[in-house]
């Protein structure tokens, strides 16, 4: 993936000056080369990560009617098949992206759905002078945008755009709010007030005189179970294929292993996929609780890996934890993104940089715990206004602890905040692509797999926990799981066969038995952790990032405190919830709320 930016000014005016400014805050995602598009009304520009087309593909890229013109960050796997559709097999510009402007023109909008890839776009079509930003499905590839003094701004990161765009950058206290609740911002929501991410599976419409339009070309949740059982065949092929077609390019790809199934599945897949050996990439903690390396290393032994190893010790999360922060402008619940943030660097100091990862698994295929008690011995929900608000449905709340909901805006918000909120909930705004009427018609697991992916999937796993971290070291995540051949079967697998005697992933584990090890494959799922706040923050740290809570002007001074002495909550640690959003606060120069 790349970095893109940009600013379009369809009144006139056009300014390139921020346009300069965030490129040049975006070298870290694309170090090996610059594109540039200019017209008289935009200037855009992209920071390259050559990973196909090295000497036969470039940027912009344009349809064979020179009507619509495209800078666009990401990867397209199936981008032959798109060209023999489209009938522009033989054009000379080889890069994979190429073809989004081609199915712009022939199907609008909704040609992207046929894209299988990551990408954000930045299509401008010159016979209106207007402009769509667009994301991929899911939203693996990041796209943020502001518009200011008649000026649209936009940009792959949150910081360098609003560094590079002048003006007073208020916090957006409804998006503290959904994450105080929720865990997550959901886009567009972002902590900085104006400032939007456009959602997934969208394309945001821009042009003078009119208000921006948001048109969703695909959501997840279509399920179609009623048809003949896949079978464990259709799932190893098209988990299979997913794998090969991120593997292709003129670069080298390597693979996360983490020492858990969905890692482990794809690196046995990846590794008898090339010549020669697969490298693969961990991380080792010292707390026995956390540590995963025999697991991880008896994957690396089987597929006969190259395997490197980082250790990640309280120490680093104390050095490299405000970093983190500074890289992905996003709030934590845990440390773990130091972690991610180590491993990136690791997997570009030993020369690659790119790496498939396991993300998508757990949410398509039903993993995680709340699926098998959605499907076992649970009496009715209790019904609520709140969840139907949310969600469009009473008896679905997702993870919203009833418990803390009061306590965690008295505990951390100043009165003056509490008071700016003017009694609104902004963890009920609709967090789901439904409505009322479709959400009714979804089983419980689909429910919660549809508000998995919509709530925490593309904003935090594959947005601060994804991206950032890994583009803060020129390297680019591959997502075989939210591949479309994987998606298309996970969309036809019914409920049962899903979670099984308690189980989540019951049909992949059993297309995968006697391929991944029988110890990976039995072994309980851990998820990807790290290190707790009082094991990597001394005094000195502690008073330091006090300190900062008590400069943002949102939260109460004693917030730290109040959250503490109510006792622990589980792996959210509300503290170090509201010390991150302090140092973005810092870090971005935001105001409170007026």
């Amino acid at each position: 993936m790349c970095g893109l930016c940009g600013t379009f000014a369809p009144g006139g005016g056009l300014d390139r000056t921020a346009a300069a400014t965030m490129h040049s805050r975006l070298l870290h995602r694309g170090p090996d080369e610059t594109y540039s598009l200019s017209t008289p009304v935009l200037t855009a520009k992209l920071a390259r990560l050559g990973m196909t087309a090295l000497k036969d593909g470039w940027q912009p890229a344009e349809d064979g009617g020179g009507r619509f013109v495209a800078v666009t960050n990401g990867e397209i796997y199936n981008a032959d098949e798109l060209r023999g559709r489209l009938g522009v097999t033989h054009s000379p510009n080889r890069v994979d992206v190429a073809v989004i402007p081609e199915l712009f023109a022939r199907y609008g909008p909704a040609g992207l759905r046929l894209i299988d890839g990551q990408f954000a776009t930045a299509i401008l079509d010159r016979a209106d002078d207007t402009l769509h930003l667009a994301r991929d499905r899911f939203g693996i590839s990041p796209l943020y945008y502001t518009e200011s003094g008649g000026q649209l701004h936009f940009c792959s990161e949150l910081g360098p755009l609003v560094r590079s765009v002048p003006g007073t950058w208020r916090l957006d206290l409804g998006a503290v709010d959904q994450y105080l609740q929720l865990g997550n911002i959901v886009a567009p929501r972002t902590l900085v007030r104006d400032v939007h991410a456009v959602p997934p599976g969208s394309v945001v419409r821009f042009g003078a005189g009119r208000v921006p339009e948001t048109v969703r070309y695909w959501r997840y949740g279509e399920f179609e179970t009623g048809g003949p059982p896949v079978t464990a065949e259709e799932i190893r092929h098209g988990v299979r294929r997913s794998v090969r077609d991120r593997l292709r390019g003129d670069v080298e790809i390597g693979a996360c292993l983490s020492g858990g199934f969905d890692s482990s599945t794809l690196v046995m897949e990846a590794a008898a996929a090339v010549e020669k050996p697969l490298r693969t990439y961990s991380v080792v903690f010292g707390d026995a609780l956390l540590d995963e390396h025999r697991f991880q290393r008896e994957v690396a032994a089987a597929v006969g890996s190259e395997h490197l190893e980082i250790t990640c010790r309280d120490k680093d999360i104390t050095a490299e934890f405000e970093e983190m922060v500074r890289r992905c402008c996003y709030p934590q619940r845990e440390t773990y993104n130091v972690a991610a943030l180590m491993l990136s660097r690791e997997v570009r100091s030993s020369g690659l940089k790119g790496v498939l990862s396991g993300e998508g698994a757990d949410e398509l295929f039903f993993g995680y715990d709340s699926y098998a008690f959605d499907g076992y011995g649970r009496t009715t929900p209790p019904s609520r206004a709140e969840n139907e608000s949310a969600w469009g449905r009473a008896d679905f709340s997702w993870e919203v602890d009833w418990r803390q909901v009061d306590h965690r805006r008295s505990d951390a918000l100043t009165q003056e905040s509490v008071e700016a909120l003017d009694g609104r909930e902004f963890w009920r705004d609709r967090l789901i692509p439904f409505t009322d009427g479709e959400a009714a018609k979804l089983t419980p697991m689909q429910m919660r797999s549809v508000a998995d992916t919509s709530v925490q999937l593309g904003s935090h796993l594959l947005g601060d926990h994804g991206d950032a971290m890994m583009m803060a070291n020129s390297v680019e995540g591959r997502y075989p799981f939210l591949g479309n051949p994987v998606v298309d079967l996970a969309l036809r697998v019914g409920d049962d066969e899903k979670v099984a005697d308690f189980e989540g992933k019951a049909c992949l584990k059993a297309a995968y038995a006697g391929i991944v090890p029988d110890t990976v494959l039995r072994r309980a799922k851990q998820g990807f952790t790290a290190h707790g706040l009082s094991a990597v923050a001394p005094d000195p740290l502690m008073t330091r990032w006090r300190d900062m809570v008590a400069a943002s002007g949102v939260f109460r001074t004693d917030a730290l405190e109040r959250i503490a002495a109510r006792g622990a909550a589980g792996k959210w640690d509300t503290r170090l919830s509201v010390i991150t959003i302090s140092m973005v606060i810092d870090e971005l120069g935001l105001r409170g709320p007026a």
